[in-house]
């Protein structure tokens, strides 16, 4: 119950209410005392629980046909991962509505009722051979074209390192299994093993003897702390009581390439328009993204798609695209433009026979300035590949429109994008070549393509993130067919101390009655204010900006805030329960020394 659902009955006893202040605000009816913690344990699954989120999902052109799942919070801006099969086919790589929506619903701080459908979420980057995908949320269901709140009062979830787990160990799995009900589940079993599936020397899954069932997918497992360990994912039957979890470590992985993103070739004018993120595909979705894209196709491809990002399209403007074979022209076309100045898109060649054998190639550009040219095998290459080499790598933060290094070195402040500068001798059209990107010794993104640039003398790529790159050692790998030719490393660091982090504490408690017996209470309203705000212009206004964190006490009078509160921070509270005394206070102060979880008894008499 939010306090707009209480002003009706608020409204109709507030003159009561301000009575009970004047009385109680310095000697209160009912009180506020601290008392130990409860267990780490019982604060690690609070927390595990309102991170685990339900994801649902409509299905295009079917009636009250959905997709559900459940996800993990990985950030309280609206990170959400998932597994991919809970927002489309695998098999196919084809996502089950247009836009990869999915609506996400968040569990109510007692966790005892059903999740509330709040938000809506878009897919940023799937993988259907690991079976992941990662969401954004992006607006409020109720209105999605309204401004999301500073604060969307999600829990994130602690990670933790898969590598250290060991058979035997503590598993924890929360979800929404459709055998569950509507309320979130919590199973707890052990680490039965590991599977290697592709016999690579690391092992992809974590055996539990745990059911996995239907609507469990894409949901949060944790190791004895309540760190994210892992995505409970399918279950093995013929097994028996067997589940597979998508290991933590590998998740993160992914979840790290898919916000670092690779370009080549950046626009050297903010304003220019430009082309980016150009990838070759036989298929493409239903949002326009590459199925399995690739640098070389069988001889028996028939069509070329290649998808790519734009910005900074002038509306009318003539657009053109040609294909290219072994280096002669195939086909062209030109159109006026009139999709939106930014956005992705694609743009395919089809032979109803058979492509040819050999290399292709595709220039696009807009207003007769060439933005961008490059290209696949298909087939055995007709031209002569794996000739010439990379110079030396320099690293800068940005590039003049001449293609000069600005401010190049190897150690750099925290930047929104990395360039990498090199010599191009003799790379002949149709050689296959890669961009391997690593960060604190992980690959993080890696881009195969063939070198369409002709004999250039030198060239540029970047590594940029939305939210800036994170600080680490990066190293930059440049490989010619297949074969590692230059490699060099720069380490973004924090030049100044950072700001202390904020520490903040998950706060519960229970509320009981005053007398000797202490009854639980059952549905009482714990406010906590804005700090500022004085609890009789909070009554006397009843406005949702003015509450910071709010709970409502179970059956059992127990309660936890959808917020954490600061340490040494000072909170107008209320406590609100028709029938008992209000209890209400100004500037009570959370203990300085408060670790999580902080429990806060309160005490309310009968009237």
């Amino acid at each position: 119950m939010t306090i707009s659902q209480l002003l009706h009955t608020f409204s109709m006893r507030k003159q009561a209410l301000i009575l009970w202040l004047a009385l109680a605000t310095l000697i209160l009816s009912g009180s506020l005392t601290h008392h130990t913690a409860y267990a780490i344990d019982r604060a690690a699954l609070n927390q595990a629980l309102l991170a685990t989120v339900q994801v649902i999902v409509p299905v295009a052109n079917e009636t009250d046909l959905y997709s559900t799942g459940s996800g993990t919070v990985l950030t309280a801006e609206g990170l959400i991962l998932t597994n991919y099969h809970v927002m489309g086919e695998i098999e196919t790589a084809t996502l089950y509505n247009e836009k990869g929506f999915a609506g996400i619903a968040v569990n109510p701080t007692n966790l005892r009722s059903a999740p509330v459908l709040k938000y809506a979420a878009t897919i940023i980057g799937g993988d259907p051979d690991l079976d992941l995908a990662l969401l954004q949320i992006v607006g409020l269901l109720e209105d999605v074209n309204a401004p999301l709140p500073a604060n969307l009062g999600l829990t994130p979830i602690t990670v933790g390192d898969s590598e250290a787990l060991e058979i035997g160990d503590e598993i924890n799995a929360f979800g929404f299994p459709g055998i569950g009900g509507d309320t979130v589940t919590f199973t707890s079993g052990r680490l039965s093993g590991f599977l290697d599936e592709d016999k690579d020397g690391y092992s992809e899954w974590l055996k539990v003897d745990l059911n996995i069932n239907h609507g469990n997918s894409g949901g949060l497992a944790t190791n004895d702390r309540g760190e994210m360990i892992g995505v409970p994912t399918a279950g093995v039957t013929d097994l028996g009581m067997i589940g597979l979890v998508r290991d933590g470590n590998l998740a993160m992985d992914f979840v790290k390439r898919t916000l670092l993103q690779p370009q080549t070739n950046s626009p050297p004018s903010p304003n220019a328009a430009y082309i980016s993120n150009v990838q070759f595909a036989r298929a493409i979705d239903s949002r326009g993204q590459p199925r399995r894209p690739g640098a070389r196709f069988p001889s028996d491809t028939d069509t070329i798609y290649a998808t790519f990002n734009y910005g900074n399209f002038g509306a009318n403007s003539n657009f053109a695209f040609n294909w290219y074979h072994n280096g002669f022209r195939i086909y062209n076309d030109l159109v006026v433009w009139t999709y939106g100045s930014e956005g992705n898109t694609w743009v395919d060649l089809y032979d109803e026979n058979g492509l040819a054998d050999g290399f292709y190639e595709v220039e696009i550009s807009l207003n007769d300035n060439r933005l961008h040219r490059s290209g696949v095998i298909v087939g055995a290459a007709t031209q002569t590949t794996g000739g010439g080499s990379f110079g030396a790598i320099t690293f800068a933060e940005g590039v003049t429109d001449a293609g000069v290094p600005i401010n190049p070195g190897t150690i750099f402040s925290p930047v929104g994008e990395i360039y990498a500068f090199f010599d191009v001798n003799n790379v002949t059209n149709g050689t296959q070549w890669t961009r391997r990107w690593y960060l604190d010794g992980e690959v993080v993104s890696e881009q195969a393509s063939m070198w369409n640039e002709g004999n250039i003398d030198y060239t540029w790529i970047s590594l940029y993130s939305t939210g800036g790159l994170p600080a680490g050692r990066y190293q930059l790998e440049l490989l010619i067919e297949g074969q590692v030719v230059q490699s060099a490393s720069m380490e973004i660091v924090e030049t100044q101390r950072p700001a202390p982090t904020v520490r903040s504490v998950i706060v519960n408690g229970t509320v009981v009655t005053a007398d000797n017996r202490r009854r639980p209470i059952q549905g009482a309203s714990v406010y906590f204010l804005v700090p500022g705000v004085r609890v009789d212009d909070f009554l006397d206004s009843l406005l949702d900006e003015d509450i910071y964190g709010y709970g409502v006490s179970d059956q059992d009078g127990f309660y936890q805030l959808d917020q954490n509160l600061t340490p040494g921070e000072y909170y107008g509270v209320v406590v609100y329960k028709e029938g008992y005394r209000l209890v209400a206070v100004d500037d009570y102060q959370i203990d300085p020394t408060a670790t999580s979880p902080w429990s806060i008894d309160v005490t309310m008499e009968r009237r």
